[in-house]
Order: structure tokens, then C-alpha cells, then sequence
């Protein structure tokens, strides 16, 4: 990463022989690359190619913070939820799954404007107002600094994603949607290989969760850069995520992602899910270059949440 350093391997759990054995029985199937937001029982694509894009959080909360980040918070589990599509994970595939760090972690952070005046924002990062969220100078213990955890988002690479929680108290309108993410083991933002996507999800009656769509778009708003290109760009935000002394105080770049819209959507008051998420975008002529096997296990190891 060019001398920067990440946060350890956040692994929640290892592969055992079975997962194993179900990847590489998995590295002989053909993918199916056209649609990655639709489920089709495993990974389009299972590689290290390209590094690997995580979606950074906010610690802001612009409409109270409960829920927060934890996995206890109330009402119904915070604040994260994941999505899969690939059984090696270890999870069940294709529904919503509750996930929690830190009460002090807001959600996924995101900033919504419109006209150029800015609707919502839950990190800080556009008004120079997030603190010392993204720093762990002084600390001994890098991992207990919120803000220096991720969450893996690749709808088709290993087919997960992440989607955070925000509350829309008054109606508002967006025509710009911002996410934040870091680079990871050599994912760069620039690779014509590389597209985006952006979702939004409103919540299911009875519980916090996303409304299952069967596939990885959203109910509410969907963008994809392999179905209609929009107006996605990445740049840096000049704010750096900055590692405590264990790892030398090393700084870590935050991109943003930000997605300007031909046509506004309006959103009714509501708890809804914001989603972003790179994907792989191949050339012709260039899928045998993908690692179906082996190659692609390392990453299964450290995937599914980083400091």
C-alpha cells in the first residue's frame, strides 16, 4: 500500500476444511459477470486482483445516537447490516444480517446535499467538524479506536456488502450522495477495471433491517456504473485515518465516492440503508486473468470487517 499500513486482520472467524474444500469446488464454476447486484448462489468473481474497498464510518449522530454502532444498541441491534451472496462466509446468504462495533460509531458515513448546501451528514469529514474520530494518536491499542474500523464492500467479489442506518426526520431532498472509503492491498480507485455502485433501502415493518430486494439493489434507489454510468468520481478527502502508537501513528488516506444526480429523489420522513460499493468491471478478452481458487482464500481471511 505504497508504506501505508491497515489496521491488523480484523478476522472474525478462520476457514475451516469444509469452507475450504466448498471454495475450491466453487473456483471451477463459470461466473456470472453481467448483473453483480442479482444473487446467483456465489462469488462472481473471487479474486485479489484488484485489492479490496471498504466503506468507512461516521461518528456524528444529526438525529440522536440510538441506535448507535454497537451490536447491542437498541432498538433491534444498531446501526450495520450485511449482505452476502458467496456460502464460504460462513453466514446465510441472501438475507440481512446484523452486525456492531462501538457506540461511538454513528453508521457508515454518508453526506447527502442538494443545491450544494448540505441535507445530512453524520461524519464531518465535507465541514471539518469530525474531531479526532479518525485518530488514535497516543493510543497503545489501534483496535479500540472507532473510527479506524471499516466494512468490506464488493457486491461482486467475494458478494458482500455492508449498509448503514440513517433517519430521515423531515422530507429531503438529494442530488449528491457521498460515501467514504479506504483503499486496500492495492485497490485503486483509478483502474478502469473498477466501477460503483449506490444504493438505498427503506426498513422492513417489524424490525431494523433493509427491505430484502432478492439481489443487491436497493427498494428506494439503485446506481450502478455497469448499468447506467451516472456521474460517479472518487478523489481524496485530505483527511487521513491516523494509527495509534502500536503502528507507528503511519496516516492512511479516506476517499470519498460521491455520486451527482441528473434527476434529485426526495425522501419521505423514515429510517432507511445506505449502501456503496466498488465492483469489478471486466474487459473483454480479460476473465481468464481472475484467480477462482486458491488465490482468492487470503481474502476470505480478512474480509468481512478492518480496523
Amino acid at each position: 500500500m505504497s508504506g501505508k499500513s491497515w489496521f491488523g486482520e480484523k478476522t472474525v472467524k478462520s476457514l475451516s476444511g469444509a469452507v475450504l474444500a466448498g471454495v475450491i469446488a466453487f473456483s471451477g464454476v463459470s461466473p456470472v459477470h453481467a448483473a453483480p447486484f442479482d444473487f446467483n448462489g456465489g462469488a462472481d468473481f473471487a479474486t485479489d486482483t484488484y485489492g479490496y474497498y471498504y466503506m468507512m464510518t461516521g461518528g456524528l449522530f444529526p438525529t440522536g445516537n440510538t441506535p448507535n454502532g454497537s451490536r447491542t444498541s437498541t432498538p433491534n441491534g444498531g446501526t450495520f447490516r450485511f449482505l452476502n451472496d458467496e456460502a464460504a462466509w460462513g453466514h446465510p446468504t441472501n438475507v440481512w444480517r446484523k452486525d456492531g462495533w462501538f457506540p461511538e460509531n454513528a453508521s457508515f458515513a454518508m453526506t447527502f446535499k442538494n443545491g450544494g448546501a448540505t441535507v445530512y451528514d453524520n461524519n464531518g469529514i465535507e465541514a471539518g467538524t469530525y474531531g479526532n474520530y479518525y485518530d488514535a494518536t497516543g493510543l497503545a491499542n489501534s483496535g479500540s479506536k472507532p473510527g479506524l474500523y471499516r466494512g468490506y464492500s464488493m457486491a461482486n467479489n467475494w458478494d458482500w456488502i455492508y449498509a448503514g442506518y440513517f433517519l430521515v426526520q423531515e422530507t429531503m431532498t438529494i442530488d449528491t450522495m457521498i460515501g467514504y472509503f479506504d483503499e486496500n492491498s492495492g485497490f485503486n480507485r483509478n483502474n478502469p477495471n473498477i466501477g460503483y455502485m449506490m444504493n438505498i433501502w427503506s426498513n422492513i415493518a417489524d424490525d431494523l433491517l433493509p427491505v430484502n430486494t432478492g439481489s443487491f439493489r436497493g427498494d428506494v434507489f439503485h446506481m450502478s456504473t455497469l448499468t447506467n454510468p451516472g456521474d460517479f468520481s472518487t478523489s481524496d478527502t485530505g483527511v487521513d485515518r491516523i494509527f495509534g502508537d502500536d503502528y507507528g501513528n503511519v496516516h492512511d488516506d479516506i476517499f470519498r465516492l460521491s455520486l451527482n444526480l441528473t434527476r434529485s429523489i426526495t425522501l419521505d420522513p423514515g429510517i432507511y440503508w445506505f449502501s456503496h460499493s466498488a465492483q469489478i468491471v471486466p474487459e473483454p478478452g480479460t476473465l481468464a486473468l481472475f484467480g477462482f481458487g486458491l488465490a482468492g482464500l487470503g481474502a476470505l481471511r480478512r474480509r468481512r470487517k478492518a480496523a
